[in-house]
Protein backbone atom coordinates (compact mmCIF):
# COMPACT_ATOMS: atom_id res chain seq x y z
CA UNK A 1 0.00 0.00 0.00
CA UNK A 2 1.51 2.92 -1.05
CA UNK A 3 1.76 6.45 1.09
CA UNK A 4 -1.34 8.10 -0.59
CA UNK A 5 -3.52 5.38 0.07
CA UNK A 6 -2.62 5.36 3.90
CA UNK A 7 -3.10 8.73 4.33
CA UNK A 8 -6.81 8.47 2.40
CA UNK A 9 -7.68 5.67 4.53
CA UNK A 10 -6.49 6.94 8.14
CA UNK A 11 -8.45 10.28 7.38
CA UNK A 12 -11.30 7.89 6.90
CA UNK A 13 -10.89 6.35 10.03
CA UNK A 14 -10.30 9.50 11.84
CA UNK A 15 -13.68 11.01 10.52
CA UNK A 16 -15.49 7.78 11.29
CA UNK A 17 -14.25 8.04 15.02
CA UNK A 18 -14.29 11.69 15.49
CA UNK A 19 -17.57 12.50 13.44
CA UNK A 20 -17.88 13.12 9.76
CA UNK A 21 -18.24 16.90 10.69
CA UNK A 22 -14.57 17.00 12.09
CA UNK A 23 -12.03 18.70 10.22
CA UNK A 24 -8.85 16.19 10.11
CA UNK A 25 -6.07 16.96 7.68
CA UNK A 26 -2.65 15.63 8.16
CA UNK A 27 -1.46 18.58 10.05
CA UNK A 28 -4.36 17.44 13.07
CA UNK A 29 -3.10 16.62 16.41
CA UNK A 30 -4.87 16.08 19.66
CA UNK A 31 -4.66 19.77 20.51
CA UNK A 32 -6.58 20.19 18.20
CA UNK A 33 -9.43 18.24 17.78
CA UNK A 34 -11.76 18.64 20.19
CA UNK A 35 -13.00 14.96 20.66
CA UNK A 36 -9.61 13.68 20.71
CA UNK A 37 -9.25 12.78 24.28
CA UNK A 38 -8.22 9.25 25.93
CA UNK A 39 -11.22 7.11 25.15
CA UNK A 40 -11.27 8.09 21.52
CA UNK A 41 -7.86 7.36 21.04
CA UNK A 42 -8.45 4.18 22.19
CA UNK A 43 -11.14 3.62 19.42
CA UNK A 44 -8.84 5.51 17.21
CA UNK A 45 -6.20 2.79 17.58
CA UNK A 46 -8.60 -0.12 17.02
CA UNK A 47 -10.20 1.37 14.23
CA UNK A 48 -7.00 1.76 12.49
CA UNK A 49 -6.02 -1.91 13.45
CA UNK A 50 -8.55 -2.95 11.84
CA UNK A 51 -8.25 -1.00 9.01
CA UNK A 52 -4.90 -1.48 8.40
CA UNK A 53 -4.81 -5.36 9.70
CA UNK A 54 -1.98 -4.06 12.25
CA UNK A 55 -1.14 -4.49 15.96
CA UNK A 56 0.17 -1.13 17.16
CA UNK A 57 2.92 -1.71 19.69
CA UNK A 58 2.03 -0.48 23.42
CA UNK A 59 4.04 2.26 23.98
CA UNK A 60 4.04 3.71 20.42
CA UNK A 61 0.37 4.46 21.30
CA UNK A 62 0.87 6.74 23.58
CA UNK A 63 3.08 8.62 21.36
CA UNK A 64 0.95 8.90 18.74
CA UNK A 65 -0.66 12.59 19.10
CA UNK A 66 -0.69 13.69 15.60
CA UNK A 67 -2.14 12.63 12.31
CA UNK A 68 1.42 12.67 10.68
CA UNK A 69 2.86 10.55 13.00
CA UNK A 70 0.03 8.03 12.83
CA UNK A 71 0.62 7.72 9.02
CA UNK A 72 4.11 8.10 9.44
CA UNK A 73 3.36 4.69 11.98
CA UNK A 74 1.57 2.77 9.73
CA UNK A 75 3.82 3.20 6.68
CA UNK A 76 6.79 2.08 7.96
CA UNK A 77 4.87 -0.91 9.16
CA UNK A 78 3.47 -1.82 5.47
CA UNK A 79 6.73 -1.98 4.49
CA UNK A 80 7.72 -4.93 6.49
Amino acid sequence: MNRQEITSKTLEVFRKVFGSQTPVTENSSAENIDKWDSLNHILLIQELERTFQLKFDLFEIIELKDVQGIIDYIFSKSEK
